[in-house]
């Protein structure tokens, strides 16, 4: 059985500001992850093919998630690699290297020796495929062929994939800012900026488009509603406040999945609240305390919450009402919950599969997918899961 630090998943941008332990001299303290039980498995978990994508991230905070376009879909690896598969088969269409798209000193200067290529990743819309690089760079390449579409600078690191709404390409970096780009030319056409913590988890939060609007959710506790057009705040709440004395006590970033459907907006925070606002009505349905870091998940009429401690609790939309609540799979750094059918899937840090029932929470199929563990999110069509592992190995399966 592995063990895990608490703290591992707190991925902190300030670690030592001198000579002295970060975290004084009191050991971290060390959570055992629960012993998966044995149960009756009602269903199949059927590969369907695998694919070598590329090298896997040394950074953990790195999450390059697969994305689905018609019957293709787009995977990409830390080492750079960026690939188009056959969703069907798992065939290569295309493939290309990040670092070939940078010439003479500017791909020395651009990526470090033993440092990950690409950072954020895999976004699809407007014909492109998007990733984020260490070089500060978002990429657009062609979903047809793999060549370079355009190539701009960002003000930092892209940790989560770059969304596309009509024809705007949107990225959010881990110093509190959204960019939106020409999706034709790849010219910034506005930053939208807001204030961090001194100290924060590493990561961003997804932005999401849509119905007119871009929402972006941020380190310090706050949402935001971004017109698409001139990148200026419609609306701009709070969502979580910082409380306790110490810069840990405090933290409350929005890194996890927000969700949108039907004019409402789910988001939560890290040591604060999942909250449920109505944005048509300029309103909040219902709160509840929450800590969470990975974020939320939807289906069945349930918002579906992973706990920092990796609790899973099924939440009805409306109203915020415990559906079902499970802690079977306690600190396993579990990835977030993803609606597939009737069932909810996730992965966890020793590489399994599991598959929950939407209705009551029980366990109804597991395998293991990548000993290297899965921290990436999983990505259902509807009909497959593909599913990322620590590896750089991509991997398609069928619920039967």
């Amino acid at each position: 059985m592995k063990y895990r630090l608490r703290q591992a998943r707190i991925l902190l941008p300030l670690l030592l500001l001198s000579s002295c332990s970060w975290f004084g001299d009191k050991e971290e303290e060390i959570n055992k992850p629960a012993e998966l039980r044995r149960f009756v498995s009602e269903l199949d978990i059927v590969s369907l093919w695998s694919r070598k994508v590329g090298g896997g991230a040394e950074d953990k905070a790195i999450r390059l998630e697969p994305a689905i376009a018609g019957s293709r879909v787009f995977a990409a690896s830390a080492s750079g690699t960026v690939m188009a598969l056959q969703a069907g088969n798992g065939r290569p269409l295309w493939q290309r290297q990040v670092k070939d798209f940078y010439v003479g000193k500017e791909l020395k200067n651009a990526f470090a020796k033993d440092v990950d290529v690409i950072t954020g990743g895999v976004g699809v819309g407007a014909d492109l495929v998007l990733v984020g690089t260490a070089a500060g760079d978002v990429v657009a390449l062609f979903q047809s062929d793999g060549s370079l579409a355009w190539r701009s600078r960002v003000s930092s690191e892209v940790l989560a994939p770059p969304q596309a709404i009509d024809d705007l390409i949107v990225a959010q970096t881990i110093d509190g800012k959204v960019a939106g780009f020409d999706a034709l030319s790849g010219e910034r056409k506005w930053i939208f900026s807001t204030s961090i913590p001194s100290l924060t988890l590493r990561g961003t939060s997804t932005p999401l488009v849509g119905d007119g609007v871009v929402i972006a959710g941020f380190s310090n506790g706050r949402v935001a509603l971004i017109d698409p057009i001139k990148g200026v705040a419609a609306i701009d709440e709070r969502i979580a406040t910082a409380m306790g004395r110490s810069d840990l006590e405090r933290l409350v970033d929005i890194d996890g999945r927000m969700i949108f459907t039907g004019g409402r907006l789910y988001v939560a925070s890290y040591q604060g609240r999942l909250v449920a606002i109505d944005l048509n009505a300029g309103r909040p349905l219902w709160s509840e305390e929450a800590s969470s870091v990975v974020g939320l998940g939807s289906g069945f009429g349930n918002v579906y919450l992973a706990h920092d401690d990796d609790r899973i609790t099924a939440m009805d939309m409306d109203n915020g009402r415990v559906q079902w609540d499970i802690e079977a799979l306690l600190n396993r750094d579990v990835t977030v919950p993803v609606a597939t059918g009737s069932y909810v899937a996730l992965g966890d840090f020793e590489g399994y599969l599991h598959i929950i029932a939407q209705s009551d929470g029980r366990f109804v199929a597991r395998r293991r997918v990548d000993s290297a563990g899965i921290f990436t999110p999983i990505v259902s069509d509807g009909s497959r899961l593909y599913v990322m592992g620590n590896s750089g190995k991509l991997f398609a399966f069928e619920i039967r």
